[in-house]
């Protein structure tokens, strides 16, 4: 086999390794968004949930009023993430993108699923605050009841988890999306 022979055999060799990691890259991101468009659905389904189980023990009409603007605000937001995401998700498949460009989509929509979560929670807790001082005093609870405990502190709790985790998605997210555009960077460098 001559040197040319043999180099063409590694560069074909190389050329199809590196293809079959894209590929996998691509793989995964996909999946990672398929996952995120779960986790968004269950955030507002379990917010939308929240606010109707709530509603049915509305103390007065502005509870009721605004526990149901809350709701109606939740599944607006939800529809119109759900727009932004399938515009994005049709711009991928109507161009040929480089295994950057999916992982840089992915990153993007793990920022945004963050910021919904940010907004979700706010809006939830716009309703359920004065639900919880209301309830408690119409009820009066104490903070050793366990009714208190699973109607205030339990829900209050899984806000503020729900928010912790969506920080740390939206950390990793920028700094993924920050190492991708270093490597097109560094690609678009060497054209």
């Amino acid at each position: 086999m001559s040197d040319w022979e043999q180099l063409q055999t590694e560069w074909q060799r190389i050329g199809q390794t590196a293809g079959a990691d894209a590929t996998q890259l691509i793989a995964k991101a996909r999946r990672g968004m398929l996952v995120q468009r779960l986790i968004e659905g269950a955030v507002a389904g379990a917010a939308i949930l929240i606010t109707a189980l709530a509603l049915r023990h509305a103390g007065n009409p502005f509870e009721a009023a605004l526990g149901m603007i809350v709701g109606i605000a939740i599944v607006a937001l939800w529809v119109q993430h759900g727009r932004v995401r399938a515009k994005e998700d049709a711009a991928v498949t109507e161009s040929s993108p480089t295994h950057l460009d999916v992982l840089a989509r992915g990153c993007r929509q793990r920022v945004r699923l963050a910021k919904f979560i940010w907004v979700v929670l706010g809006l939830e807790l716009v309703f359920l605050t004065p639900w919880w001082v209301i309830g408690s005093r119409i009820h009066h609870r104490t903070l050793l009841d366990p009714a208190f405990w699973l109607t205030v502190w339990l829900p209050a709790a899984g806000v503020a988890l729900v928010f912790a985790w969506s920080l740390l998605v939206r950390r990793r997210a920028r700094a993924e999306l920050a190492a991708v555009e270093r490597l097109r960077a560094e690609f678009g460098a060497s054209e």
